[in-house]
C-alpha cells in the first residue's frame, strides 16, 4: 500500500541530468515570427506546439478523484435450505471520491521526420476512503456470519436463550490509493495554428510507457451484543505496467447548433478547449494478503494473479492564459480499466480466489502551468 511511483522519480531525475536546452535543435526564426505565433503556443501549451522554439514547461494541480471499485462481499447468510449467500459489505459507487494531485514536466527535443519532438513526464496520486455498515439478523433457519479466508471455520453470533435473535453488525472501511506515472514521446505539427477549428484539429500523436497502481487497504470488524466477533484485514494491490498510443488537438463548440453561444462565451473569456485520446495494453499484477482473527483462531492467506488489461483515457482541457509565463487549466481524465481485482472469498464449496471486473474512473484537477526558459520566448501581450 502507498507505493511510490519510483519510475517517474527516476525518469524525472534522468531527464534533468541530460536535458540541456533544446532550442538550438530546432530551426531558428526571428523574434517577430516567434511573437506572431504566441497565441499558437498558448493554444498548444500542453503539447508545446507553439513557436518554432517552443519552451519547456511544468505544471502542478489539485482536485478530486472519482473511483468506483468492485463490491466487497465477505459476510453472508447460511440458510439450511438454500446454502450460503453473500452480503454486500461495501458497494462501489460512482460518487466515491477523494483528493487528487497531478504534476508534470515536458521539454522539446528537436525534430524528427518533419515533426516537433517533445518528451513529457507526468504523474498523479489520489486517495479515496469509504466506509459502510451492514447488519444481518439470525432466524430459525438462517445464520449470519463469515468464513475465514482459508475456509476452515465459520463464525456467527451466539444465540442467547430467552433473548432476541442475535444480529451481526459489520463495519467495513476501504482506503484506496490510485497513482500513476507516465513517460511520453509526442510528435507535433511543425507549425502551430492559432485559429480555433470549427470542429476539431488534430495537433499531435503520442506514444508512451505507463506504470500505475490501485492499492487497497480493506478492514472489516464484525460484532454482536457480546462485542467483537471477528476482525479481517486485507491488502489488495494491483500494479499496471504497459504502453499506450494516442492523439489529440483542439476542438470547438461552434459547430454544434444551439451551442454556438457557448463557444462565443468561451472566446470572450479567452478560453481554449482541447482533447486527448489514448489507449493501451497493460500487465495487471495483483497481490492479495488477508488476515482473519476470531475466537476459534487466527488465519492468514496470500494469493497473486496476473491479467491482461486495457486502459483507455479521454482527457478534456479548458485553458486560460493568465500571464506571460502562466496559464490555468481545468483538466479532466475519463478512464476505463478493463481488469480490476474482485475477491471471491472461501465458503463450503470453493477456496478464496482473485477474479476481476471492469470499472470507470474520472479525475478533475485545476492546474497551474508555468513556462520555463528565457524571457524572449514570452512576449508581452494585453490580457
Amino acid at each position: 500500500m502507498r507505493k511510490i511511483p519510483y519510475l517517474f522519480v527516476v525518469s524525472l531525475l534522468g531527464v534533468a541530468a541530460f536535458a540541456t536546452p533544446a532550442f538550438s535543435e530546432v530551426p531558428d526564426i526571428n523574434y517577430r515570427d516567434r511573437a506572431s505565433h504566441y497565441d499558437g503556443w498558448t493554444a498548444g501549451w500542453d503539447t508545446g506546439f507553439g513557436s518554432s522554439a517552443a519552451p519547456a514547461y511544468a505544471y502542478i494541480g489539485g482536485g478530486v478523484q472519482f473511483l468506483s471499485l468492485p463490491d466487497i462481499k465477505f459476510t453472508g447468510k447460511d440458510n439450511i435450505n438454500n446454502g450460503f449467500r453473500r452480503q454486500t459489505n461495501s458497494s462501489g459507487d460512482w460518487l466515491d471520491a477523494g483528493g487528487a494531485l497531478d504534476f508534470g514536466f515536458q521539454h522539446p527535443f528537436g525534430w524528427w521526420g518533419g515533426h516537433r519532438v517533445i518528451v513529457r513526464l507526468n504523474g498523479f496520486w489520489s486517495n479515496v476512503e469509504v466506509g459502510d455498515t451492514t447488519r444481518c439478523t439470525n432466524t430459525a433457519t438462517t445464520f449470519c456470519g463469515a468464513f475465514d479466508p482459508t475456509g476452515e471455520f465459520f463464525v456467527t453470533p451466539a444465540f442467547q436463550f430467552g433473548g432476541p435473535q442475535p444480529t451481526l453488525r459489520t463495519r467495513t472501511d476501504r482506503d484506496t490509493d490510485y497513482w500513476g506515472s507516465q513517460a511520453s514521446v509526442i510528435l507535433g505539427n511543425p507549425r502551430p495554428n492559432a485559429v480555433k477549428p470549427n470542429f476539431y484539429r488534430n495537433d499531435f500523436f503520442l506514444a508512451g510507457f505507463d506504470v500505475r497502481g490501485i492499492d487497497q487497504d480493506n478492514r472489516l470488524h464484525g460484532s454482536d451484543r457480546g462485542g467483537t466477533l471477528f476482525r479481517y484485514d486485507e491488502t489488495l494491490d494491483t500494479t499496471y505496467t504497459g504502453g499506450y498510443i494516442g492523439f489529440g488537438g483542439e476542438y470547438s463548440f461552434g459547430f454544434i447548433p444551439g451551442l454556438k453561444s457557448v463557444g462565443g462565451f468561451y472566446d470572450r473569456l479567452g478560453i481554449r478547449t482541447f482533447v486527448t485520446v489514448k489507449g493501451g495494453l497493460y500487465n495487471a499484477d495483483t497481490d492479495y494478503h488477508g488476515r482473519f482473527w476470531s475466537a476459534p483462531g487466527t488465519t492468514k492467506l496470500s494469493e497473486s494473479e496476473n491479467e491482461l488489461a486495457f486502459i483507455g483515457t479521454v482527457s478534456l482541457e479548458a485553458r486560460k492564459q493568465v500571464g506571460r509565463r502562466t496559464s490555468l487549466s481545468l483538466w479532466t481524465d475519463y478512464e476505463y480499466i478493463s481488469s480490476v481485482p474482485e475477491m471471491r472469498y472461501a465458503n463450503d464449496n470453493h477456496p478464496t480466489r482473485i477474479e476481476d471486473d471492469d470499472i470507470f474512473a474520472s479525475r478533475t484537477t485545476l492546474r497551474l502551468n508555468i513556462g520555463l526558459g528565457p524571457d524572449e520566448f514570452y512576449p508581452e501581450r494585453v490580457y
